[in-house]
């Protein structure tokens, strides 16, 4: 897609407060970027329970094995190639895409590091447009975009870059044209599900979900119009504010989570 061609898109914001609400879809194609991640996978899992035709993009080193053990189909390329993205598009027709892609590697790697989130979701919403897809999910971050209120200084420093990323693939997004929703988390917890998590239009909130619930709610977020064009934050009423040493055991835990997915066994 030439980038002169995006400079000419008008980009549009509603800003409006609500609470989103799970409704059931009719089955649609999906595809998935990002499928064989944490947050991902459960969402591939969630379109499947949904009853969603699903199929996930991977690069040819990922391991599907969990993907096959629940009997979805992948593709293969790499979201930093143009080519690729596209021969996926043209082999294949779908209504939506939803991009769950994530770091992998060292931060200050170009290829592999933090520019993932810009490079790689930005190509994967060029292709999309090209290929005629009705709408594409993105999975996002709180901090990005107009919600950088909601952090410390501690975290707008250490990790600017990723935020910096993130909010350009947003609004490259916003202004492609293509109806959009874009799922902010904040600090994602593998407990138990609550079935209380909502989805919130109020961009100071940083709150603590599970990703259970909220990866069944982005899943129920495809052909739904109460989520076109949206930009949401996770959201759980019934999970109290989490303190500087609660925060630190949910990413420790997130990471335990991860490597008994994959078999990892701890240090």
């Amino acid at each position: 897609m030439p980038t002169r061609l995006f400079s000419t898109l008008v980009l549009v914001l509603t800003l409006s407060a609500m609470s989103f609400t799970t409704v059931q879809s009719a089955q649609a194609k999906v595809l998935v970027f990002g499928g064989t991640g944490m947050l991902g996978y459960e969402i591939v899992k969630a379109l499947k329970d949904q009853g969603q035709d699903v199929t996930v993009f991977v690069r040819a080193t990922s391991n599907v094995k969990d993907l096959d053990k629940i009997d979805v189909p992948h593709v293969v390329g790499d979201v930093l190639d143009a080519d690729s993205l596209h021969r996926v598009f043209k082999e294949g027709s779908y209504d939506a895409v939803i991009s769950s892609i994530s770091r992998s590697g060292a931060f200050g790697s170009a290829q592999e590091g933090v520019t993932i989130h810009r490079t790689g979701n930005n190509g994967i919403t060029a292709a999309a447009l090209l290929g005629g897809v009705k709408q594409l999910i993105l999975m996002g971050t709180v901090g990005a975009g107009d919600s950088a209120s909601t952090l410390g200084e501690r975290q707008r420093t250490s990790f600017k870059q990723i935020y910096a990323d993130k909010t350009a693939a947003e609004d490259f997004l916003r202004a492609s044209g293509l109806t959009y929703t874009i799922v902010r988390t904040g600090i994602i917890l593998t407990d138990e599900p609550t079935g209380t998590v909502e989805f919130t239009e109020d961009r100071t909130v940083r709150h603590a979900a599970n990703v259970f619930d909220f990866s069944a709610m982005t899943a129920a977020c495809v052909d739904n119009p109460d989520c076109a064009n949206k930009i949401f934050h996770t959201h759980d009423p019934a999970i109290p504010p989490l303190s500087n040493a609660d925060m630190m055991k949910a990413f420790e835990g997130l990471q335990a989570f991860e490597d008994a997915r994959r078999g990892k066994k701890a240090d």
